[in-house]
């Protein structure tokens, strides 16, 4: 029981269904946060290119500091890309102020891409990351693993 890191099967459609997006698996790696073994976050993890990868967070729950650094190492210390990006819709404020929080910042949108309003492309930079320092990185009692 508590909270567990997992990359269980299903982590990836639970993250897809949230973000209205799609997950295929054997091209993607999911890493969701469980709290007595129910899924409260994930992110998906796309299209590296040995520059930067796409990323997918759905919450539903608090998130802990292991939690973040361990989404974190995955992208910049695993997959070594120097930028994660993040496509938000426009209307989804909620999302908007978290990747914010979290330290992304807006790099580009697309006008009318989504159904609802504008496709926001949002960006951070391995050098800009809080997460993968002494605070959080600690944290993590063994690394991520690559898929």
């Amino acid at each position: 029981m508590g909270w567990n890191i997992t990359t269980r099967a299903g982590v990836g459609h639970w993250v897809a269904k949230r973000v209205r997006g799609g997950y295929f698996e054997g091209r993607s790696t999911a890493i969701g946060l469980e709290r007595d073994e129910e899924l409260v976050a994930g992110v998906i993890y796309e299209n590296w290119n040995h520059k930067s990868i796409w990323c997918h967070i759905a919450v539903e729950g608090r998130l802990t500091p292991k939690y973040l650094a361990a989404i974190f190492d995955y992208p910049f210390n695993i997959c070594q890309v120097d930028k994660i990006i993040v496509p938000v819709g426009s209307e989804n404020d909620e999302s908007l102020r978290l990747v914010k929080k979290m330290g992304f910042v807006e790099e580009g949108r697309i006008k009318d891409g989504r159904p609802d309003g504008d496709i926001v492309f949002l960006t951070l930079a391995r050098d800009s990351c809080r997460y993968t320092g002494e605070r959080y990185g600690k944290r993590l009692t063994q690394p991520a693993r690559c898929a």
